[in-house]
């Protein structure tokens, strides 16, 4: 319970999930600092520091190794970014073109409405890992269960298109036009997919962590031999910000989840869902 009331109050503090336990962990560093400053005289740690060159050169590697991590962990998150970003105008041109080019009628537009937008409620689900076709709005009674629902949407969307070619509602270029944005939607999926599948090399991340945590055991004896006991809020500062980097690359690399780090896919979702009712209704 004090942890969680802790955590809370971080939060309300205006810290996220990947910051709200920093502190903890830089408290525990700046304890561990406070011994260097209690243990044994300043002659002795002096005597043994490497000097100004040695703390500027880990510096600098840790640096180096952080903009990486940070980079690419941020560069996945834009890339997942885009392409929820692209679902949203392939979901709105997909709704324009099958309700101006094959005139639906109030059936079958009630149909389409549930394949376009339910499209990115499944995706959402499937990257969380537990899409359901009965979760998604208008299959509430289905009977089928696919393993992959998203591709399943996909699959009756075109089933709905055939139809129309082969009953003359579509000519040879309608179609193709209408293909044009139906096929993004799997270009999406499988955009996503890699995203979640395929994290970081985990050889880079171990790296990552060792320098941290190399950085922060030598980084106290440092201080400690030039400022003392002032090398104590400056040890639990330094390391705030350096923990606080990895833990933000650990949750933006992940892009698909529920915290404040990621992306917002229901008001995604919701924002479809309104424009799809909007273009096929009115």
């Amino acid at each position: 319970m004090p942890l969680q009331n802790a955590t809370t109050v971080a939060k309300h503090a205006g810290f996220t999930v990947a910051l709200s336990r920093v502190w903890y962990w830089s408290l525990l560093v700046g304890a561990y600092g406070a011994l260097t400053v209690l243990v044994g005289p300043r002659e002795w740690i002096q005597r043994y520091d490497p000097g100004a060159v040695v703390d500027a050169v880990l510096a600098f590697i840790l640096g180096l190794v952080l903009m990486f991590r940070i980079n690419r962990a941020y560069e996945r998150w834009w890339e997942a970014r885009t392409l929820w970003g692209k679902l949203v105008n392939v979901s709105r041109n997909l709704a324009v073109k099958v309700k101006r080019l094959g005139k639906p009628d109030e059936a079958e537009t009630a149909h389409l409405r549930s394949l376009i937008s339910g499209f990115a409620y499944a995706l959402k689900d499937h990257l969380r890992g537990r899409a359901v076709l009965r979760g998604v709005p208008g299959f509430e009674r289905t009977e089928d269960d696919p393993k992959h629902v998203p591709a399943y949407l996909v699959d009756q969307l075109y089933l709905v298109l055939a139809e129309w070619r082969s009953s003359g509602r579509l000519s040879e270029s309608d179609l193709f036009v209408v293909d044009r944005e139906a096929r993004e939607l799997l270009e999406v999926l499988g955009g996503c997919e890699r995203i979640k599948n395929t994290l970081m090399a985990q050889s880079f991340a171990s790296l990552t962590r060792q320098a941290l945590v190399f950085y922060l055991l030598y980084l106290p004896w440092s201080l400690s031999g030039e400022i003392g006991y002032f090398s104590v809020p400056l040890v639990v500062l330094i390391s705030y910000f350096v923990i606080a980097a990895e833990g933000i690359a650990h949750y933006v690399e992940r892009p698909f989840g529920q915290q404040e780090d990621h992306l917002d896919l229901a008001a995604i979702c919701f924002s479809i869902e309104t424009s799809v009712d909007e273009i096929l209704t009115r």
